[in-house]
């Protein structure tokens, strides 16, 4: 059996006494100091140390932890490297590529048993798949009511009408992607018969996992009477999906530039467009809202020539006449009207004061000859090009040099 070698008694006082004397200083000065070991033993410069006397030499190795700090690294700009928008590169305006594409994305969906409803969102590989559902399904107003309820009385619900086979322009995405960004719904209901078609919907539906297709055919009656302007068979759709359901209604070229929470404790809430006309391109209301039954039964007067009689003269009567039943929000809610226009697409007029702006899709080609886009927006120093940079890159500012993210 071979024997062990023993500590002198030297050996044992070294290790015990002397060395935790040498070790915790050691650890003491690397803890306060902000870059490590080379703060602490890196030693002045030779250049720095000529004509100084021994005095200010020793001087400055004692105060090597403050001497010796590297200056921080210089920050370079923000890049985003992503394809799809995520609304973090405030900077700079960079030009989406909206063919790009994800291996998978998310996408709401609907389940609903006996005792509970829920509101998930699943991964899909389809680029175009939106769940679709029908308008009176007891499943998506148990979710509505159940999931979608935050304690105000209207809902955080937005609502499009979207009837035909259309392709979804710029002005339509802006709109959608405002919702998005601002209003942070819990759903996006698109009552459609048809989906919108064209590389802009598919890339929203990239960014945005919020959109249930409501399936409805194009009503054709109301009370008896036949409908046959599209602009008349979506007002009616709007009315009975705010009846149904509450929420928010936009059109799909009005804008929201801040979120709406303010006024979802009213009953109803519509703005003004004309001074004497309601603005019919932005409406909220509560669940079976008594302004919004009032509005809906003036349609037993209806005619095909009324043109913009039910949807925009009757509410303002109505709402002058029932003061209780709903707020008027003035213009806050959509400006311009259809005889400001210049003020959208020739001048550059500020906007802070606004909640959301009407686009008037129908008619900006009086003003722009070229087709609306990502990019020609970069430097058009217009309110339109304001607030369609606000909405993508949450500035204002005129864009520089065309920045492609690869």
């Amino acid at each position: 059996m071979t024997s062990r070698k023993m500590l002198s008694r030297r050996q044992c006082v070294f290790v015990i006494v002397v060395l935790p004397m040498l070790i915790i200083p050691a650890m003491i000065i690397l803890k306060h100091a902000d870059n490590g070991l080379a703060e602490v033993f890196i030693p002045p410069k030779r250049d720095s140390m000529k004509g100084r006397s021994f005095n200010s030499v020793h001087s400055s190795n004692l105060s090597a932890v403050q001497i010796l700090k590297r200056p921080p690294p210089k920050l370079l700009p923000r890049k985003c490297l992503d394809y799809i928008w995520t609304g973090t590169c405030h900077d700079t305006c960079f030009t989406y590529n909206v063919l790009a594409k994800r291996p998978q994305r998310k996408q709401q969906t609907m389940k609903c048993d006996k005792k509970k409803s829920q509101l998930k969102s699943v991964y899909t590989k389809k680029p175009k798949y939106i769940f679709k559902t029908s308008f009176q399904d007891p499943c998506l107003k148990r979710v509505v009511e159940w999931v979608c309820s935050d304690g105000r009385r209207v809902p955080n619900i937005v609502h499009y009408v979207w009837f035909g086979k259309h392709e979804f322009k710029f002005i339509n995405f802006l709109s959608f992607l405002s919702v998005h960004k601002y209003q942070k719904p819990c759903m996006i209901m698109l009552h459609a018969d048809k989906v919108p078609k064209g590389p802009l919907w598919v890339y929203f539906l990239q960014i945005s996992p919020l959109v249930v297709h409501v399936h409805r055919k194009q009503p054709k009656k109301i009370f008896k009477k036949k409908i046959a302007f599209v602009e008349h068979k979506a007002d009616v759709a709007k009315l009975e999906a705010l009846k149904e359901y509450g929420g928010i209604y936009l059109d799909t070229d009005q804008v929201l530039l801040k979120s709406l929470n303010k006024f979802r404790n009213n009953d109803a809430t519509i703005g003004l467009d004309y001074g004497t006309a309601a603005a019919n391109s932005i409406v909220l209301a509560k669940k079976n809202a008594i302004f919004i039954k009032l509005w809906y039964e003036t349609y037993r007067t209806f005619t095909r020539t009324d043109g913009n009689k039910h949807s925009q003269d009757t509410p303002y009567r109505l709402a002058e006449k029932h003061r209780s039943l709903v707020m008027v929000a003035r213009d806050i809610l959509s400006f311009p009207n259809a005889h400001q226009l210049t003020s959208l697409y020739s001048k550059n007029v500020p906007f802070d004061d606004k909640f959301g702006m009407h686009l008037h899709d129908k008619l900006h080609s009086r003003f722009y000859k070229k087709r609306l886009s990502i990019d020609s927006i970069r430097n058009m120093n217009t309110t339109f090009g304001s607030v369609a940079r606000y909405i993508l890159y949450g500035n204002t500012e005129l864009c520089g040099a065309k920045t492609l993210i690869q």
